[in-house]
């Protein structure tokens, strides 16, 4: 399977598990009552996708389950809010073109290659874009839609004469 198939498989495992984990007893080897009501409850529909995901959860790895297990638990153990904002942008994932996805996937592994100190960087610069107001933000982007169209050597001198002003 290669690793565009293989990371969304596991994604859309990582969904049906929590799915699942919410809906019925997995670690139970008799499914309880309450359980089998369910999936009698579920349209045929959702009864084959869920299928098509426990033959894909069959073909990973002890260690690619034992992943998606911890997540699943990380999952449950967050505040309703976090969850909900989870399933929105899962929702939004889904929707989104096959080339968007693509782009996004390549910006994750990128991300997973940073170090330490530059994701906390990011995430402290990320953290303040959050906290401005919107006309704060409409004016951030309308500073960087200007940088983007200066010309590289432009765009040093600017840096330069930062660096001078800021020491």
């Amino acid at each position: 399977m290669n690793p565009k198939n293989k990371f969304l498989v596991i994604l859309s495992l990582f969904a049906a598990m929590a799915i699942l984990t919410s809906k019925a007893d997995v670690c139970a080897n008799q499914p309880s009552q309450e359980a089998i009501e369910k999936w009698q409850q579920l349209s045929e529909t959702q009864k084959a996708a869920l299928r098509d995901k426990y033959q894909q959860w069959e073909g990973l790895s002890d260690k690619q389950k034992g992943l998606i297990r911890q997540k699943v638990k990380a999952y449950k153990a967050l505040p309703p809010e976090e969850k909900a904002r989870i399933r929105n942008n899962f929702a939004r994932y889904q929707k989104i073109s096959p080339e968007q996805k693509k782009a996004l996937r390549a910006k994750y592994r990128r991300w997973q290659h940073l170090p330490i100190k530059q994701k906390q960087q990011i995430r402290k610069l990320h953290q303040k874009y959050q906290n401005l107001t919107p006309r704060q933000r409409e004016a951030l982007i309308k500073r960087y839609q200007r940088w983007k169209r200066l010309a590289p050597e432009q765009r040093q001198r600017v840096r330069e004469a930062l660096r001078r002003r800021n020491r």
